[in-house]
C-alpha cells in the first residue's frame, strides 16, 4: 500500500511537469516552428535559402567566397560551409574561433593580440596566425613597437617586410596590416603585423586609408579581409569585377550599380551582405531578425530569426 501510494505522488509529481512542459514550452516552440518556416518561405527576390532560419544560423564570411563560417545558435553546430560542394567541416575550437578569429583565407586564421606595448603591459598578448590544415599556430611579430625614426614614426627600412611579402591583407576597421611570405610558417620574420598608428599622420586618415595609401605606394597587391561592413569602404569580389557598397553591388568596369535595394527587396547591402560567393554569380545576406510581441503567453518579446540566403546577381 506504501509503495502505491508512493508511485501516486510520483506519477502526479511527472504529470504536473508534463502540464508545465505543455503549457509553457510547447505553445513557444510551436510559434517558434511556424515563424521560422514563414521566413524560409518570405524570402524577398533572386534568393533562395542557405541555412533554415529554424537553426537561428549566424555567419562570418571568409576572403574568396570558397566557404562560409556558420554558427547553428539552435543546434550548437558551428562549421565551415563549403559554397561549392555544400560539405560542411567541423573545425576545432570553433567557439572561440567564431568569436576570435578572423579568416585571411579559407586555410588561415588571424588571431588579433592586444595592441599595447609588449613591454609595458602584463597582459600582453602577441597576434597569431592560425593554420586550419595543420592546426598549429605561428606568433606574429608586430612592427608597430620597433624601434621608431627620428620623427617618432615606423622606420622605412621595417617597410622590407611587406615589399618581400607574399600576401597582403588590409583590415580597415582595425586599421591594421598583416603580411606573410612565402616561408612564413618556418621563418619568424616572415609573419609581420603593423598597426596604422605607427605611420606618419596615420591618425589622420579613417578606417585604415593610411595603411592602404602606404602599400598601393609601394606598388603591391593586397587583399580586404574586413568584409563584415561596407559602411567605410569598398569590398571587391574575389576577381575585382563587382564591389559592394552600402547601398549596392557596382560594376568596377562601369561604376555602374547593378543590385540596388528594389533589386534586394528594400534591403541596403551594408547590413545585408554575408559573403561573397566563389564564382561571383551571388552573395550570401541575411535580414536582420526581428522581434515579435506576444501578450497571450504574459507580456514578451519573442525573436524571429531570419535564414541565411544566396542572392543570385543579375547576368549582364
Amino acid at each position: 500500500m506504501k509503495r502505491l501510494k508512493e508511485n501516486k505522488s510520483l506519477r502526479f509529481a511527472l504529470g504536473a511537469l508534463l502540464m508545465v512542459f505543455l503549457c509553457c514550452y510547447l505553445p513557444q516552440e510551436i510559434l517558434f516552428l511556424t515563424q521560422c518556416m514563414e521566413q524560409d518561405r518570405e524570402i524577398p527576390p533572386h534568393t533562395e535559402v542557405l541555412v533554415s532560419a529554424c537553426k537561428r544560423p549566424v555567419a562570418k564570411g571568409v576572403p574568396g567566397g570558397e566557404v562560409l563560417f556558420v554558427n547553428e545558435k539552435r543546434t550548437g553546430r558551428i562549421y565551415l560551409l563549403d559554397l561549392r560542394t555544400g560539405e560542411k567541416t567541423k573545425i576545432s575550437n570553433a567557439h572561440f574561433l567564431f568569436e576570435n578569429g578572423i579568416f585571411l583565407s579559407s586555410d588561415l586564421v588571424w588571431l588579433e593580440g592586444s595592441r599595447g606595448r609588449p613591454d609595458n603591459s602584463p597582459s600582453y598578448r602577441p597576434d597569431y596566425i592560425l593554420d586550419l590544415k595543420d592546426g598549429k599556430q605561428y606568433e606574429v611579430l608586430d612592427l608597430t613597437w620597433l624601434p621608431r625614426s627620428e620623427n617618432g614614426y615606423l622606420d622605412p627600412q621595417y617597410y622590407s617586410y611587406f615589399k618581400s611579402a607574399e600576401r597582403i591583407f588590409i583590415h580597415h576597421s582595425k586599421n591594421i596590416v598583416i603580411a606573410l611570405s612565402s616561408d612564413f610558417r618556418t621563418s619568424p620574420n616572415g609573419r609581420v603585423v603593423l598597426s596604422q598608428y605607427a605611420l606618419e599622420s596615420g591618425a589622420d586618415y579613417e578606417n585604415g586609408k593610411a595603411i592602404e595609401e602606404l602599400i598601393k605606394g609601394f606598388g603591391l597587391r593586397y587583399e580586404i579581409i574586413d568584409i563584415s561592413t561596407t559602411l567605410y569602404k569598398d569590398i571587391p569580389s574575389p576577381t575585382g569585377n563587382y564591389l559592394i557598397r552600402n547601398d549596392g553591388i557596382y560594376s568596377s568596369e562601369t561604376n555602374l550599380i547593378i543590385v540596388d535595394r528594389e533589386y534586394t527587396g528594400g534591403h541596403f547591402m551594408g547590413g545585408y551582405f554575408k559573403s561573397w560567393y566563389y564564382d561571383e554569380s551571388a552573395v550570401v545576406v541575411q535580414q536582420n531578425s526581428s522581434y515579435l510581441f506576444i501578450s497571450t503567453l504574459g507580456p514578451q518579446f519573442f525573436l524571429i530569426p531570419s535564414p541565411l540566403l544566396v542572392l543570385r546577381l543579375p547576368e549582364l
